[in-house]
């Protein structure tokens, strides 16, 4: 007797809502590892909307929504997606991200396609929309267990679109976070930006989460979306969508952008690289007998990392965890039964996971703000790398308060000479994305120090450091004390625009606060009388801050940080003449 074919999700469609859906295709767009190049998954994406009546994916499930087949209709698209992604032979363990309506997310039908796939060896994770975060928040976790279940992953895509998105990014457990197309677009260029990406990011790694940048057309997008630690890129830059034959390994683009790349290796990595353990992870397949097997040899931590198939970071199981089961009578036997029905994945914790590249201050950010945290799993091109512990982390922290204590402004405690030198340098070693780097020197300084003596002139020096200190903070920056009264700043990510608009309110703020130190004669006045230099009695205005703000973009000049300096020095006069007390400078 001929075996009947199986049911497709989609003759359980009405008619019309079948048609429709039969006349579109599928398309593939990479998601690219950003340190390597190599293609980590592809978005399905509809296409050929027009043929059908819709403008978008979202138009044609609201239309299966109000037909109450929405779970049908998500379901059909789900299994041509597997189907034509398979067909397309994409790189070995390329994971297929499937944008899914969350109104249908958890149900039945869609669920068993999932996971019938994900048996027939593809790797799969739902994308779900922030807009869609009331109907997950309204599902609760009993959808996201069941995909953990099926080991089908789940993603929150487009953060940044709805406003909503980072409540539901601590609230629930996501795999992964892509980042919104407009947030990407002009992070160059765009301080702002450059400050909300590199905290989602941040949010990201403290919660387990890898970040994906949407969106990104430009090379010094790329290399501004790698630096603040996405760990994956899409866009039209990186690579095309595929339709037909097989689908790209690897993004040519990043490759190249990568190697052409000519800053040396971070301080974190080299620094990160000699202090993490590489511990062998333990996959979430393996059987439970296997933690017996490792907490039972005593040169093993009390921790172990777990991965799953495309050596993704899980968590950690801790051997704390399991005293009831090794140290009772009957927990040895327990764990080794097969007929018990806890997984591996059932005991995993929750630990913060940072990309080798992070810079050292966020890693040990992440493990203070994740609380109870044992310590921090590092990754590399998304996968793990090895585990920092706690005695690890204090060390680094040690290490970084003795290195700030040597090079450090002992009235202000900011970052000195030799730090300065060497974000300067840095930068410049850069070359890639546009940079400001401004030198402040406060005018007529030393009549008001002499007339109302040197605590009032160090408090001027705290006033001042701490709205620098604040601006850089807020903006994703660093600041520094040259000595005496000369500051400095640098950021990324800038356009001469706003920074000159942010800029002018900074030194204007200053203004404000330094009248606050004079006596009410003095202000009333608008200035003091006070001997000069050369011993001459003359009038001062009040004091003020100037500031010559380098614009670098493209090829930085010739000469290195002497060349800074000395563009610096010929434009102070200009800045203190100007009524802004700002000048920009493109050398």
């Amino acid at each position: 007797m001929r075996r009947q074919a199986p049911e497709h999700p989609r003759d359980r469609l009405p008619p019309d809502c079948r048609v429709a859906q039969g006349g579109l295709r599928c398309a593939f767009v990479p998601i690219v590892q950003a340190r390597t190049g190599a293609c980590h998954g592809f978005e399905m994406s509809l296409r050929g909307m027009e043929t059908v009546g819709f403008s978008t994916h979202r138009a044609l499930s609201d239309a299966a929504f109000r037909r109450g087949v929405l779970a049908e209709f998500e379901a059909a698209v789900a299994t041509d997606a597997i189907a034509a992604f398979r067909a397309l032979a994409p790189a070995p363990r390329a994971r297929l991200f499937i944008p899914v309506d969350a109104r249908c997310f958890g149900s039945e039908v869609l669920l068993g396609v999932l996971a019938d796939g994900v048996a027939a060896g593809v790797p799969l994770t739902v994308a779900l929309p922030e807009q869609d975060v009331p109907a997950l928040e309204a599902s609760g976790d009993s959808a996201f267990a069941r995909c953990a279940k099926a080991n089908v992953g789940v993603a929150l895509w487009n953060l940044g679109s709805g406003g909503v998105g980072l409540r539901a990014l601590c609230d629930l457990h996501f795999d992964c976070v892509r980042i919104d197309d407009a947030l990407i677009q002009g992070i160059d260029r765009n301080m702002r930006k450059r400050t909300a990406v590199n905290h989602i990011v941040g949010c990201a790694h403290t919660l387990g989460t890898m970040a994906i940048a949407g969106g990104v057309g430009s090379e010094v997008e790329f290399y501004v979306s790698r630096d603040v630690g996405c760990d994956f890129v899409q866009g039209p830059l990186v690579a095309p969508p595929g339709e037909d034959g097989p689908l790209a390994q690897e993004s040519p683009v990043v490759v190249r952008l990568n190697r052409e790349d000519r800053r040396r290796p971070s301080e974190a990595l080299q620094r990160l690289s000699a202090v993490i353990e590489r511990l062998p992870p333990l996959p979430v397949a393996s059987p439970k007998a296997a933690l017996l097997d490792y907490f039972s040899d005593e040169r093993n931590p009390a921790v172990v990392p777990v991965v799953d198939d495309d050596r993704r970071p899980l968590g950690l199981i801790r051997e704390r965890d399991l005293k009831r089961f090794v140290y009772s009578r009957f927990g040895s036997e327990l764990l080794r039964n097969k007929a018990f029905g806890r997984t591996l994945r059932d005991l995993v914790v929750a630990c913060p996971v940072c990309d080798i590249n992070t810079p050292l201050e966020q890693v040990i950010e992440a493990f203070t703000t994740s609380g109870a945290a044992d310590g921090v799993i590092i990754v590399e091109c998304g996968e793990y790398a090895g585990y920092l512990g706690s005695n690890a982390i204090v060390r680094l922290v040690h290490e970084r308060t003795l290195i700030a204590a040597t090079d450090q402004n002992p009235l202000t405690r900011m970052p000195g000479n030799a730090a300065i030198t060497r974000h300067i340098e840095m930068v410049l070693e850069g070359g890639t994305s546009p940079y400001l780097l401004v030198y402040f020197d406060f005018d007529n300084f030393k009549p008001f120090n002499d007339t109302f003596g040197f605590r009032q002139g160090d408090r001027a020096l705290l006033m001042f450091a701490e709205r620098l200190k604040a601006w850089a903070g807020g903006n994703g920056g660093f600041a520094g004390h040259i000595g005496g009264d000369d500051f400095f700043l640098a950021v990324g990510g800038v356009d001469e625009r706003s920074a000159r608009a942010q800029l002018g309110d900074l030194v204007e703020g200053f203004r404000s606060d330094a009248e606050s130190l004079y006596d009410p004669a003095s202000r009333a006045a608008g200035f003091i009388t006070a001997t000069d230099r050369y011993g001459s009695e003359r009038t001062f205005p009040l004091l003020t801050v100037s500031g010559v703000a380098v614009l670098l973009a493209g090829t930085p000049p010739d000469g290195g940080v002497e060349a800074i300096t000395r563009v610096i020095a010929t434009h102070k006069a200009k800045a203190k003449a100007s009524a802004e007390k700002l000048c920009f400078v493109h050398p």
